[in-house]
Protein backbone atom coordinates (compact mmCIF):
# COMPACT_ATOMS: atom_id res chain seq x y z
CA UNK A 1 0.00 0.00 0.00
CA UNK A 2 1.31 3.53 -0.77
CA UNK A 3 0.61 5.85 2.35
CA UNK A 4 1.19 9.33 2.95
CA UNK A 5 1.71 10.53 6.52
CA UNK A 6 1.11 14.64 6.53
CA UNK A 7 2.03 17.46 8.67
CA UNK A 8 4.49 14.65 10.29
CA UNK A 9 8.12 15.42 10.91
CA UNK A 10 8.64 12.60 14.14
CA UNK A 11 7.91 9.78 11.17
CA UNK A 12 6.48 7.49 14.33
CA UNK A 13 3.65 6.91 11.93
CA UNK A 14 5.74 6.70 8.81
CA UNK A 15 7.78 4.22 10.72
CA UNK A 16 4.77 1.80 12.15
CA UNK A 17 3.35 1.89 8.54
CA UNK A 18 7.26 0.86 7.65
CA UNK A 19 6.87 -2.18 10.00
CA UNK A 20 4.49 -3.74 8.11
CA UNK A 21 6.13 -3.60 4.91
CA UNK A 22 4.25 -0.64 3.34
CA UNK A 23 5.63 2.34 0.77
CA UNK A 24 5.47 5.13 3.25
CA UNK A 25 6.02 8.99 2.32
CA UNK A 26 6.19 11.61 5.30
CA UNK A 27 6.08 15.19 4.34
CA UNK A 28 6.21 18.16 6.62
CA UNK A 29 7.87 21.83 6.55
CA UNK A 30 9.93 20.35 9.21
CA UNK A 31 12.96 17.65 8.24
CA UNK A 32 11.79 14.04 9.22
CA UNK A 33 13.45 12.96 12.37
CA UNK A 34 13.86 9.14 11.90
CA UNK A 35 15.64 9.12 8.46
CA UNK A 36 12.44 7.36 6.56
CA UNK A 37 11.67 8.51 3.17
CA UNK A 38 10.18 12.25 3.64
CA UNK A 39 8.98 15.20 1.39
CA UNK A 40 9.85 18.68 3.33
CA UNK A 41 7.47 21.26 1.80
CA UNK A 42 3.99 21.51 1.15
CA UNK A 43 1.76 18.76 0.77
CA UNK A 44 -0.26 19.70 -1.98
CA UNK A 45 2.93 19.69 -3.92
CA UNK A 46 3.00 16.04 -3.96
CA UNK A 47 -0.15 13.72 -6.34
CA UNK A 48 -1.97 13.16 -3.63
CA UNK A 49 -4.18 11.22 -5.37
CA UNK A 50 -1.56 8.59 -5.90
CA UNK A 51 -1.73 7.27 -2.85
CA UNK A 52 -4.04 4.68 -1.22
CA UNK A 53 -4.31 6.29 2.28
CA UNK A 54 -3.07 9.34 3.90
CA UNK A 55 -3.23 10.33 7.42
CA UNK A 56 -2.73 13.78 8.37
CA UNK A 57 -1.79 15.63 11.63
CA UNK A 58 -2.81 19.51 10.52
CA UNK A 59 -1.47 21.82 13.07
CA UNK A 60 -4.15 22.63 15.78
CA UNK A 61 -2.64 26.11 16.67
CA UNK A 62 -5.89 27.58 15.69
CA UNK A 63 -8.24 24.89 15.76
CA UNK A 64 -7.98 23.14 19.29
CA UNK A 65 -10.15 23.96 21.79
CA UNK A 66 -6.93 25.32 24.12
CA UNK A 67 -6.36 28.15 21.88
CA UNK A 68 -9.82 29.18 21.41
CA UNK A 69 -9.70 32.07 24.12
CA UNK A 70 -6.98 33.74 22.05
CA UNK A 71 -9.30 34.94 19.56
CA UNK A 72 -10.41 38.21 21.27
CA UNK A 73 -6.75 38.95 22.05
CA UNK A 74 -4.89 38.56 18.83
CA UNK A 75 -6.00 40.20 15.99
CA UNK A 76 -6.38 38.32 12.65
CA UNK A 77 -6.78 34.80 14.53
CA UNK A 78 -9.62 34.61 13.11
CA UNK A 79 -8.69 34.66 9.76
CA UNK A 80 -5.90 32.41 10.84
CA UNK A 81 -8.26 29.61 11.79
CA UNK A 82 -10.58 29.63 8.78
CA UNK A 83 -6.84 29.05 6.92
CA UNK A 84 -6.67 26.22 9.03
CA UNK A 85 -10.40 24.82 8.40
CA UNK A 86 -10.00 25.63 4.74
CA UNK A 87 -6.74 23.63 5.27
CA UNK A 88 -8.18 20.53 6.56
CA UNK A 89 -10.92 20.39 4.50
CA UNK A 90 -8.58 20.33 1.40
CA UNK A 91 -6.83 17.23 2.69
CA UNK A 92 -9.79 15.57 2.89
CA UNK A 93 -10.73 16.44 -0.10
CA UNK A 94 -7.49 15.63 -1.86
CA UNK A 95 -8.61 11.94 -3.96
CA UNK A 96 -6.92 9.98 -1.68
CA UNK A 97 -9.40 7.14 -1.25
CA UNK A 98 -8.84 6.46 2.48
CA UNK A 99 -8.39 9.46 4.98
CA UNK A 100 -7.91 10.25 8.29
CA UNK A 101 -7.49 13.58 10.07
CA UNK A 102 -6.65 13.77 13.65
CA UNK A 103 -6.42 16.65 15.61
CA UNK A 104 -7.50 17.78 19.36
CA UNK A 105 -10.77 18.74 20.36
CA UNK A 106 -11.95 22.10 19.35
CA UNK A 107 -13.42 24.10 16.39
CA UNK A 108 -13.58 22.06 13.83
CA UNK A 109 -15.95 19.35 15.97
CA UNK A 110 -18.61 22.16 15.73
CA UNK A 111 -18.07 23.86 12.85
CA UNK A 112 -17.17 21.05 10.23
CA UNK A 113 -18.74 17.96 11.72
CA UNK A 114 -18.91 15.75 14.64
CA UNK A 115 -15.37 13.05 14.66
CA UNK A 116 -15.85 9.61 13.37
CA UNK A 117 -14.03 8.75 16.49
CA UNK A 118 -12.20 10.39 19.87
CA UNK A 119 -9.90 8.34 21.52
CA UNK A 120 -6.83 8.36 23.61
CA UNK A 121 -3.52 6.70 23.91
CA UNK A 122 -4.27 4.69 27.03
CA UNK A 123 -6.84 3.12 25.18
CA UNK A 124 -3.76 1.69 23.55
CA UNK A 125 -1.18 0.62 26.10
CA UNK A 126 -0.03 4.38 26.68
CA UNK A 127 0.69 5.91 29.84
CA UNK A 128 -0.78 8.95 28.28
CA UNK A 129 -4.07 11.03 28.40
CA UNK A 130 -4.85 13.24 25.75
CA UNK A 131 -8.08 13.35 23.72
CA UNK A 132 -7.74 12.86 20.25
CA UNK A 133 -10.35 13.23 17.27
CA UNK A 134 -10.13 11.24 14.26
CA UNK A 135 -12.11 12.28 10.72
CA UNK A 136 -12.42 9.51 8.80
CA UNK A 137 -12.77 8.63 5.31
CA UNK A 138 -13.02 5.12 4.20
CA UNK A 139 -11.62 3.78 7.49
CA UNK A 140 -12.89 2.07 10.56
CA UNK A 141 -12.54 3.53 13.63
CA UNK A 142 -9.50 1.88 15.90
CA UNK A 143 -10.10 -0.83 17.83
CA UNK A 144 -9.19 -0.01 21.61
CA UNK A 145 -6.51 -2.48 23.56
CA UNK A 146 -4.28 -3.21 25.45
CA UNK A 147 -5.54 -0.68 28.18
CA UNK A 148 -3.05 0.67 30.14
CA UNK A 149 -4.42 0.94 33.84
CA UNK A 150 -1.87 2.68 35.68
CA UNK A 151 -1.28 6.09 36.40
CA UNK A 152 -1.59 8.69 33.26
CA UNK A 153 0.50 11.57 32.33
CA UNK A 154 -0.15 14.31 30.46
CA UNK A 155 1.43 16.05 27.87
CA UNK A 156 1.34 19.48 29.38
CA UNK A 157 4.25 17.46 32.22
CA UNK A 158 6.54 17.96 29.22
CA UNK A 159 6.89 21.74 28.94
CA UNK A 160 7.64 23.94 31.16
CA UNK A 161 7.19 27.99 31.16
CA UNK A 162 11.06 28.44 30.37
CA UNK A 163 10.25 26.75 27.00
CA UNK A 164 9.71 29.09 24.08
CA UNK A 165 5.68 28.58 22.44
CA UNK A 166 7.60 26.64 18.93
CA UNK A 167 9.39 24.03 21.50
CA UNK A 168 6.27 23.59 23.48
CA UNK A 169 4.36 22.50 20.14
CA UNK A 170 6.79 20.25 18.72
CA UNK A 171 6.83 18.68 21.77
CA UNK A 172 3.43 18.42 22.37
CA UNK A 173 2.56 17.27 18.72
CA UNK A 174 4.89 14.39 18.68
CA UNK A 175 2.02 11.35 18.47
CA UNK A 176 1.93 8.15 20.51
CA UNK A 177 3.63 5.16 19.16
CA UNK A 178 1.39 3.09 20.60
CA UNK A 179 -1.72 4.50 18.57
CA UNK A 180 0.76 4.92 15.53
CA UNK A 181 1.29 0.89 15.32
CA UNK A 182 -2.49 0.11 16.05
CA UNK A 183 -3.16 2.43 12.86
CA UNK A 184 -0.59 0.29 10.82
CA UNK A 185 -2.25 -3.16 12.40
CA UNK A 186 -6.10 -2.09 11.45
CA UNK A 187 -5.31 -0.24 8.45
CA UNK A 188 -3.42 -2.05 6.58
Amino acid sequence: MHVLIACEYSQIVSAAFSAKGHEVLSCDLLPGELGLPHYQGNVFDLDLKSFDLMIAFPPCTYLAKAQMFRYSLEPGRIEKRDKAVAFVHRLFHSGTPQVAIENPVGYLNNNWRKPTDILYPHNFGSPYHKEICLWLKNLPPLMRGPYYSGKRKHMANHVNSRMSQALKSKIKSKFFPEVAKAMAAQWS
